[in-house]
């Protein structure tokens, strides 16, 4: 019963440490101006530069798994490609050191450990305002109070007596690599299991500081936590497109081949980092600062070797993601990245991507159908037919991932801004749906046309291919204000203008051809029935610039 009473006490001090990294890391994403997430879009294309980038933002939001899943999200969106992403990832092994430094700080002399409920109580005044941003500044400090109270607690169930035994029994202490092979692998279970590296981090130096496992070991298990890290972004790219999975590979491939390279160096690095921070204090304080050099040392230097082999990981990645076939590789993400990690903000994002996506098919079906008026031969037009219900059946299926994404974010926590945002988004997506299953009903509707003998007039055909023309042009005007800041209702109405314009100047001259009889009864049915869906296409189309803007000024 006392080693039950032991297991959950390390238990709770691990959950206590891990609640205040989380409210640290949100406090710090929400309090910042610019998301973090349209930072990660705007890096270049070189290696370096995304490198200082991952860096800064991990260091910044400490949480290297926020990066990493952000980084898949937007491969998997098509917002990064594959080797702009690489650097990032190099960057963020980097940038999550930062958090071993500052647990270090809570050993020796002056203990950061020892200010943390002071540091808590001046965060309640803060708690106590109405402003946004004092309230997340508390947040943060509270955060960062039970950070180290947790670390504490760990430190203090370790200190047991009893525990070190205990922990000998299960893993007897040793040296050598078939010792440092089994510590990595107990590190990445651990962190796989608990899902952050840095509560695992925690763990292995508590356990170091109080004796109950040695320096090597301890560096063992760093290496292996850095493998574990992984998990999470591999888990983020099981529901996502090819790209995103071999973004989550390359970045397994990094840590695991890293390690591997270094764990038979483990012996002299602790010999020499022992003595470098020998004149640090008590052996505990000596190893703690050692722990985090290593951490330190290895990441960066991983990331020098690792980036000149940028070419040759983007290369293996390819080997170790299966695909079926082609069309088992989606064009959109299919879900949304769970909100732990991910804000609000970015699920929109690609919400937004995702329906870029769905008009980049609506371009492609009615270029299919102003094909398919110039086509005789059924055979070829059976081919631009299954093609076209192809192409109708993924904005179906985009359609209603993005309606369960929709949902997922709405039970999110909002502010007015996205739950605006949510809404226009909500009314937009109905909208290409129809779209693309009117163009469907239109192909069918000219096929039938050619089967049964019904005929159109040179004028006839050179109107429809008019109409089509402008509702191309309406695309390709949605598909700039799905991308832009600001949407631009002028080029919108003027697009939307020019189709009600021809409409009217269409359905006049119609009639007016009817009447004289100038084409049989059967064909100018169908011609106007074209020129009516048209027109409705051009209208859904402006609704969708239309609602992105009452989005933006909510």
């Amino acid at each position: 019963m006392i080693w039950v009473h032991w297991l959950l006490s390390i238990v709770g001090g691990l959950g206590v440490f891990l609640f205040g990294m989380r409210t640290l890391s949100d406090a710090i994403r929400r309090v910042s101006a610019t998301s973090f997430r349209e930072f990660l879009s705007s890096i270049t294309q070189s290696t370096w530069v995304g490198t200082v980038t991952g860096l800064f933002v991990t260091s910044l939001i400490q949480s290297s798994s926020a990066v990493t899943v952000t980084l898949v999200s937007l491969v998997n969106a098509g917002l990064l490609t594959i080797r702009e992403s690489v650097g990032v990832l190099l960057g963020a092994n980097i940038g999550t050191t930062i958090t071993t430094w500052l647990i270090v700080l809570s050993l020796g002399g002056f203990s950061l450990s020892d200010m943390a409920l002071p540091i808590a109580g001046l965060a309640l005044p803060l708690m106590l305002m109405e402003r946004r941003v004092p309230r997340q500044v508390a947040n943060m400090m509270i955060g960062f109070a039970l950070l180290f109270i947790g670390l504490n607690l760990l430190k203090g169930q370790m200190e047991v007596v009893g525990a070190q035994d205990l922990f000998t029994a299960i893993f007897p202490e040793g040296t050598g690599i078939g010792s440092n092979l089994l510590f990595m692998v107990i590190g990445a279970t651990l962190t796989a299991l608990i899902q952050s590296s840095s509560a695992a981090t925690a763990l292995t130096l508590a356990a170091m500081v109080s004796g109950v496992m040695g320096l090597e070991s301890a560096l063992a298990m760093v290496l292996g936590e850095n493998i574990g890290t992984t998990l999470t972004a591999n888990l983020a790219a099981v529901v996502g497109n090819r790209a995103s999975k071999r973004v989550a590979r390359i970045h397994f491939l990094i840590n695991m081949l890293g390690s591997c390279w270094m764990v038979w160096l483990i012996p002299f690095m602790a010999s020499v980092l022992s003595s470098t921070f020998a004149a640090m204090g008590t052996p505990d304080v000596v190893n703690g600062y050692a722990l985090a050099m290593f951490h330190t040392l290895f990441n960066v230097f991983n990331a020098l070797i690792m980036g000149l082999f940028m070419e040759t990981l983007v290369r293996w990645s390819k080997r170790l993601v299966w695909v079926e076939d082609a069309d088992s590789e989606l064009p959109f993400s299919t879900v949304s990245i769970p909100g732990r990690i991910v804000d609000a903000r970015l699920n929109l994002d690609e919400i937004q991507s995702d329906l870029r996506r769905s008009g980049g098919v609506l371009r492609r079906m009615i270029l299919a159908l102003e094909e398919l008026l110039g086509i005789m031969e059924p055979e070829d037009r059976a081919d631009v037919l299954a093609q076209l219900s192809k192409w109708e059946e993924k904005t179906d299926r985009i359609e209603q991932a993005i309606g369960a994404k929709i949902s997922a974010v709405a039970q999110m926590e909002l502010s007015p801004e996205l739950s605006a945002r949510v809404s226009s988004l909500s009314a937009i997506n109905p909208d290409l749906e129809r779209v693309g299953d009117m163009l469907l009903n239109m192909a069918w509707q000219l096929d039938a046309k050619e089967r049964e003998g019904v005929y159109f007039l040179p004028k006839q055909r050179g109107s429809v291919l008019l109409m089509i023309g402008l509702v191309r042009e309406a695309l390709q005007v949605m598909d700039v204000q799905l991308k832009a800041s600001l949407v631009d209702l002028d080029a919108v109405a003027e697009v939307e203008g020019k189709i009600n314009a021809l409409r009217d100047k269409l359905r006049e001259r119609h009639l007016k051809d009817v009447d004289r009889g100038k084409y049989p009864a059967s064909s100018g049915v169908l011609y106007n029935e074209l020129i009516t869906a048209l027109e409705e296409c051009g209208d859904r189309i402006a609704h969708v610039s239309a609602s992105l803007a009452e989005g933006q000024q909510s």
